[in-house]
């Protein structure tokens, strides 16, 4: 290339990358550059090269556009707004975007191509080299990634992995997901920030995407740390990631009477005891268990023990409630709701239906009453019943 040529497209390619208030305001001319004028493609399909053609304080201008020199067997053609042109009006510190279609022969194989654009006006004559080398094709890869692939919780939380597929080779692929699990474990695919289950995902060369991956698991799935992975397949590689789930232990409060009894009796001004049994049915102790009642209003209850400091897991506590309905409860059924309550937000509760009964002295009290008037009558007739 002469040295005139040369300096006037490096210098083009210089100022093409500067910003607008960077550059020199003593530039004048016009320049045809790319930002690649050597660059490498996959064999056997087309190729399209960004082309710039810019003015600095001259007047309009008209080029014509033109390929003098063309690698053997490929086609080229000059685009314009994604159709073919032959010339380009440039106005004053203005610039054409154009772009170089360039399609190669059937069978072409590794090496370097050369080609050169022109753009002609009548006052300047532009030339730009381009080399398109036809490199080896990269090998299939595929690469799975997550910033955290092991999450913690209960068998009631909800995990996700957020999961970065990359397709590390020169050809566009369709990927196919899958998952191995624990049984009754269940792992569903998302696009990451999406909501649309999906099996596959189409990933172009060198380009990657993020997927979430949902792991649904039984709501009695022991403490413990499982393992599983999530497998990435194209029709020429595969990639897999291992994950894990660790399950911490959670309690869980069952409260009912004893036998399942949920029902009982009581004097009204007296006390009774009934007894409930608190169960922890849960993977973990539950701690700080106290208990309390909602009952009628005007009745007394009182629990022993009122607090347990923990509770084991898979243990029960006998809890003695003693009630004092007040002296003037009518005789009948009533509700009373116990209440059994842990840390951490544990909750349980049973109603127990209560029965009051009238107090037997007050039964004897009637009696003698009746037995007194009864006695009083009897005397009267025996007294009067002579005259």
């Amino acid at each position: 290339m002469p040295r005139r040529l040369l300096a006037v497209f490096v210098f083009g390619l210089m100022t093409a990358a500067l910003p607008a208030a960077a550059k020199p305001s003593g530039i004048t001319g016009v320049y045809l550059t790319t930002r690649y004028p050597d660059l490498t493609v996959r064999g056997g399909e087309a190729t399209t090269i960004d082309l710039e053609l810019r003015d600095f304080h001259l007047p309009p201008q008209l080029f014509v556009l033109s390929v003098p020199q063309v690698a053997r067997g490929w086609k080229a053609t000059v685009l314009g707004g994604g159709q073919p042109v032959g010339s380009v009006m440039v106005m004053p510190d203005g610039e054409q975007e154009l772009q170089l279609r360039l399609e190669p022969p059937a069978g072409a194989g590794p090496g370097d191509y050369r080609f050169l654009v022109e753009a002609r006006s009548q006052t300047s004559d532009l030339k730009l080299p381009l080399t398109v080398t036809i490199g080896r094709e990269l090998p299939a890869k595929l690469k799975l990634s997550t910033e955290f692939p092991a999450l913690r919780g209960t068998p009631t939380t909800s995990y996700k992995f957020r999961i970065k597929v990359a397709n590390d080779s020169g050809r566009d692929a369709m990927i196919d997901l899958s998952a191995a699990a624990p049984k009754n474990f269940q792992v569903s695919f998302t696009e990451a920030y999406g909501t649309q289950q999906i099996t596959t995902l189409p990933i172009k060369a060198g380009q990657s995407k993020e997927i979430d991956a949902a792991v649904a698991l039984p709501s009695e799935t022991p403490a413990g740390t499982y393992r599983l992975s999530v497998t990435a397949k194209s029709a020429a590689a595969t990639a897999t990631i291992p994950l894990s789930v660790t399950i911490v232990g959670q309690p869980q409060l069952e409260l009912s009477g004893e036998g399942g009894r949920l029902s009982g009796s009581a004097y009204a001004g007296e006390a009774s005891e009934l007894t409930a049994v608190v169960r922890n049915d849960g993977s973990a102790a539950a701690r700080d268990v106290s208990f309390s009642a909602t009952a009628p209003d005007g009745w007394k209850t009182h629990f022993d023990p009122q607090r347990l400091a923990v509770l084991p897991a898979g243990k029960a506590q006998r809890i003695k409630v003693t009630l004092i309905p007040p002296p003037q409860a009518i005789a009948g059924d009533y509700q009373t709701t116990l209440r059994a309550s842990a840390a951490d937000g544990l909750d349980q509760s049973a109603d127990f239906r209560i029965t009051v009964l009238t107090s037997t002295l007050w039964g004897t009290v009637g009696i003698a009453i009746i037995a007194a008037a009864l006695l009083v009558v009897v005397f009267a007739v025996a007294r009067f019943g002579r005259r």
